[in-house]
């Protein structure tokens, strides 16, 4: 209402002035009326892309938060009203809104973000890559089939089998479970990130889900979660 206002000021003002009305005007000064659309247009924008309903947006929620803090650090040119009217918006910002651990993966499951720059703390990026370690390794234990869960757990195989195995230790895959679930989410980090300036988040996992076939299913299942509950 207000940026419609602020429009149509000169139409309004000679309205009111037609109407003997112009006094209504005396404690609205258009520049300030112009600022304050200008202030309130960043919080249009991180709604608009928040309440998105036909993309993924969780990953974006950790983008606006730094975005809107930005916005309301101090400037030279703030007047005290506005000056105020920041840091009361930032403070709010901080004490009602938290970024919890599923925001942080659905960032880093985001190819153009997973760098997780946001994240001043480098254990909190160690916290994202072992969560994401673990939920492969939580899909690769749920795909395995009982057969193949019993025969790892059997017992030990007969000692000829193991004196075979012990001759070729030269060329034998000696990786792990965990190993492999590591080169995974760490071929993901060290992939290259797209440049394209209109990306598609889940086709990009769909062309990719031969590559990185857990990551992919981890990152469908995170990135349809929507950011708002109004979306």
């Amino acid at each position: 209402m207000l940026e419609s206002i602020s429009c149509q000021y000169e139409d309004v003002r000679a309205l009111l002035l037609e109407r003997g009305e112009e006094g209504r005007l005396n404690d609205l000064s258009e520049d300030t009326l112009k600022a304050m659309v200008m202030f309130l247009q960043r919080f249009k924008e991180a709604t608009k892309a928040l309440e998105a309903s036909k993309t993924p947006t969780l990953h974006l929620t950790a983008v606006w938060l730094d975005r809107l803090k930005c916005h309301l650090q101090p400037s030279s040119t703030d007047n005290l009203t506005f000056s105020s009217l920041k840091a009361k918006c930032l403070r709010i910002l901080v004490e009602k809104y938290e970024i919890h651990l599923l925001h942080k993966l659905a960032m880093f499951l985001h190819p153009k973000l997973k760098s997780l720059k946001l994240l001043v703390e480098e254990h909190s990026m160690e916290t994202v890559h072992n969560e994401v370690r673990r939920l492969v390794n939580d899909i690769k234990e749920r795909r395995a089939s009982p057969t193949q869960r019993v025969a790892t757990v059997s017992s030990a195989p007969p000692e000829k089998r193991a004196r075979q195995s012990e001759g070729l230790s030269d060329v034998e895959d000696s990786s792990s479970s965990d190993e492999c679930t590591q080169d995974e989410v760490s071929a993901y980090i060290d992939f290259k990130s797209p440049r394209e300036e209109n990306f598609d988040v889940l086709s990009w996992w769909k062309e990719h889900a031969t590559r990185f076939p857990n990551v992919a299913h981890i990152a469908r299942s995170i990135l349809s979660i929507p950011a708002s509950s109004a979306a």
